[in-house]
């Protein structure tokens, strides 16, 4: 599995490509959605990792996340969701949930896992 460098790293290269499109008005806020939840499963996943665990799926993370992390269950499980119905159902968030992503789930996750994009 991953080191817990290798996570920020891929983390970070998110961050950019998200800076790089994302406005409250996109036309793409399906993909604002589903980079920030890869941003979210990449400060977890560097979190598990410096504990020295590792999640083999989204259910093992999701597992993990409320084992190690129930305070930031919430932020995590609202980006899941906007990024599975964005990916599978073809359901686009709209701009006042996609703003409460970005602006406020995100970072709260980023900001208590002491993780700096």
């Amino acid at each position: 599995m991953p080191a817990e460098i290798v996570h920020l790293q891929q983390l970070r290269h998110n961050w950019r490509f998200l800076q790089s499109f994302y406005t409250p008005s996109t036309l793409y806020a399906d993909w604002a959605a589903t980079v920030a939840f890869y941003i979210a499963i990449h400060a977890v996943e560097a979190f598990l990792a410096r504990q020295g665990v590792h999640s083999h799926s989204h259910q093992e993370r999701t597992v993990h996340v409320r084992t190690f992390l129930p305070h930031l269950w919430r932020p995590y499980r609202r980006l899941e969701t906007a990024s599975r119905l964005a990916r599978y159902e073809g359901i686009h968030p709209l701009p006042t949930l996609l703003h409460r992503l970005i602006n406020h789930d995100l970072p709260a996750i980023l900001n208590q896992l002491d993780i700096t994009p």
